[in-house]
Order: structure tokens, then sequence, then C-alpha cells
């Protein structure tokens, strides 16, 4: 797998563990959003994994966006934590949050530790459900 990618809406960092995406615009159309979750998925190779997103740039993003990365942007996600910079990107992500219901375990925070720790122990649950079952089998 790639461990780094650039395009000119954001900075892709892939771990063994997770994708770590960082914004670098201000403002996201649905163009933007296409091309942001094509190149996150080209550098997953089909494989789901927690993803932390940092959108402490961002300051818009238009409702076609926002829809596509409810829909089409959440596959292969197992986790997802966003990274703000309160007010503006806190009301973002908050808006996000409560308007675009999701199955995709889902939160902010503006500590990088705390997000990391967040995506780990959710991912750490969503396993441990998943072979517990299979233990009792």
């Amino acid at each position: 797998m790639k461990k780094h990618h650039e395009n000119k809406f954001a900075v892709y960092l892939l771990t063994k563990d997770l994708i770590h995406i960082i914004y670098t615009v201000r403002s996201l159309d649905l163009n933007a959003a296409q091309i942001i979750v094509r190149d996150r998925m080209m550098m997953q190779e089909g494989v789901a994994m927690p993803v932390l997103c940092d959108i402490r740039e961002l300051r818009m993003v238009n409702k076609q966006a926002r829809d596509f990365f409810a829909m089409e942007g959440s596959l292969l996600i197992k986790a997802l934590a966003f990274l703000i910079a309160p007010p503006v990107t806190d009301v973002l992500s908050e808006f996000y949050l409560n308007t675009h219901k999701s199955d995709i375990p889902s939160k902010s925070f503006t500590l990088k530790s705390e997000a990391l720790n967040f995506l780990k122990r959710t991912v750490s649950i969503l396993i441990l459900g998943w072979v517990l079952p299979l233990l009792n089998y």
C-alpha cells in the first residue's frame, strides 16, 4: 500500500492502523468530495480501516459534498474521527454528525491523541464483537 498521497484538496497519510486525511482547503464542493473519496479508496486498496479527518482548515462544505461523504464516502470506513478547531470546524462536524446518521462510529475531537484513542478503542470493540460470537459457536 502507498503510504503518502496528495491532491489539491488533501494530504493522505497511511499507516498499518489507519488513514489520516488532512484537508488543505477552506471549502469543498461535490467534485472535491469525489476526488477526496476516490483517492482515499485508492490508498486503502479495498481494506476497511479507521479514518482520522483533520478538518481544521475547512470553513464550508456544500450540501452535495456532505451528502456524497455520507453515502459513497463512507465506504471502507470502520470508524471516523474528526480533528477540529472550534468554533468553525466544530459547527461543521456537529452539523455533519447530526444530520447524516450512520452505523459508522464517528466523533469530533480537538486533540489528536483523543481522536486516535477513540479510533483504537472503537476498532477493538468492533473486532471483539465479531470474534466473541465465533468463540461461542
